[in-house]
């Protein structure tokens, strides 16, 4: 179920070539503030997984890898030789779902996830991981449906919630859905890192004040540039 695709017969009024660059260089940051959330979070293949954050109806294209192709097809056939042996292993299939999610294959993550969740359907950082691979593959209602059944097992999820919410405002065009979301995210998780993060998102959204901040929230983000807060979020599992 990939996005919709929804043409558009609207003319728009002539823009500046400085206006159209500065609106440019803000969708930029926004979009990589919100893409470093969608690391992988299920452990055991290697650097933190691919990044992704696409606007309602834009095709993801083929993600870059972060894999050498050289490891990858040694680690490839080294872990399928022990699925072969342990055909019923659900740590090998994680293995190979994340090294795939690792180097952008995120159509054979979505299939070896799915086999591991098969053998363990309550593991949610599996089942989030599905979700944002089906969310780099375009597809957001596939992506929802996965988050849902994560949120079934541990409905306070952090990654889910977070993950969750940036689909239904950028897959989904729905505000509401992602404010509903990202407030359940800080009801249920007071100690949030990035709590101070998401609090300015639900207020881009228009949302009615919401918890208080917990303490010390405000204090870390004073003085962070754009830089080091993302460097921040790349980093967290």
């Amino acid at each position: 179920m990939a996005n919709q695709k929804r043409p558009v017969e609207t003319t728009a009024p002539s823009q500046s070539p400085l206006n159209v660059l500065a609106i440019g260089a803000v969708c930029l940051v926004v979009g990589l503030a919100v893409g470093y959330y969608f690391g992988r979070q299920t452990a055991g293949g290697g650097s933190t997984g691919g990044t992704f954050s696409q606007a309602q109806g834009s095709d993801p294209g083929p993600q870059a890898s972060v894999v050498d192709p050289a490891v990858l097809q040694q680690n490839e056939a080294r872990l399928k030789s022990d699925l072969a042996a342990s055909p019923n292993d659900a740590r090998i299939l994680v293995q190979l779902g994340n090294l795939y999610y690792d180097s952008g294959r995120f159509r054979d993550a979505v299939d070896y996830y799915g086999r591991a969740l098969d053998l363990d359907p309550r593991n949610v950082d599996v089942r989030t991981d599905r979700g944002t691979s089906y969310w780099n593959l375009g597809q957001a209602d596939a992506a929802i449906v996965e988050f849902q059944k994560a949120l079934e097992v541990d409905p306070a999820h952090a990654q889910t919630l977070y993950n969750m919410g940036v689909v239904y405002l950028s897959g989904k065009n729905n505000p509401a859905e992602a404010r509903k979301t990202w407030e359940k995210l800080l009801a249920t998780n007071p100690n949030y890192p990035d709590r101070a993060k998401v609090q300015e998102q639900l207020s881009s959204l228009g949302a009615s004040p919401a918890m208080p901040a917990s303490p010390g929230a405000a204090k870390q983000g004073e003085g962070k540039g754009v830089d080091d807060l993302l460097q921040r979020m790349k980093s967290r599992q």
